[in-house]
């Protein structure tokens, strides 16, 4: 009877081991997948504002991503949930209550200071490039931004996604430096397809589906397409 007990308790922990070990081994390989696609950002120790090596700069996309002082004890997380829409998640206090606080414009550009991976999660913090002035005890300085966007997926997903995949999420929120540049050299022509043109201006606010006319609707853009090719721009 004892065999019988330490060959399933063994059995038991083998399988619990086992399946430890997948669950790092997919969140380290996606870790370092996005790490060698954003590259990192390294700050001072004790000068949060100053940065002692430059990784990939972002723009950002979409607006409503909350941020705080470098060196606030807050860091405020923006939700942005798979297929949904960004909504702010408010933020966990490391040991003070926040100070100042604004939110991110599009077209900012924002370096990568972390990078973390969860079971159902993506999260990245982010540091301002741009340096603002903070007036502070009756003094002026000039101070950098953080804040953190967590990309939530349906539990069990997450852990099969490709980067490419991942980055059709992030792109519309936070996109390249360099991938951004690329696609504003890009124009959209008449006859090419839907496909063509998400590659290009990535997926439309809206879809106005009238049969053999469908219409993509951007922020400042609208792209009709007439049987399947664009037949106009406006």
């Amino acid at each position: 009877m004892k065999q019988g007990i330490t060959f399933w308790a063994l059995l038991t922990l083998f399988v619990s081991l086992t399946a430890s070990s997948w669950a790092d081994t997919w969140k380290d390989r996606l870790k370092a997948e996005l790490e060698s696609t954003y590259v990192v950002s390294k700050r001072a120790a004790l000068a949060p504002d100053r940065i002692t090596k430059q990784g990939t700069v972002l723009i950002v996309k979409q607006g409503g991503i909350t941020a705080d002082l470098s060196s606030d004890a807050t860091f405020s997380v923006t939700k942005v949930k798979y297929g949904g829409d960004i909504k702010e998640g408010g933020g966990f206090i490391l040991f003070d209550a926040k100070t100042k606080s604004r939110v991110f414009k599009e077209g900012e550009k924002v370096y990568i200071i972390d990078i973390d991976v969860g079971d159902d999660k993506v999260m990245l913090k982010l540091l301002t490039c741009e340096m603002f002035d903070v007036v502070e005890k009756g003094t002026t300085k000039q101070k950098r931004y953080k804040g953190a966007i967590k990309f939530e997926f349906p539990k069990g997903y997450l852990d099969t996604l490709s980067l490419v995949a991942l980055k059709a999420v992030i792109d519309p929120v936070v996109v390249k430096e360099s991938e951004s540049e690329e696609i504003q050299t890009k124009s959209i022509s008449l006859g090419q397809t839907p496909e063509e043109v998400e590659a290009i201006l990535g997926k439309p606010e809206k879809i106005v589906d009238l049969g053999s006319k469908i219409t993509y609707i951007y922020k400042d853009l609208k792209v009709i397409f007439v049987d399947g090719k664009v037949s106009d721009v406006q």
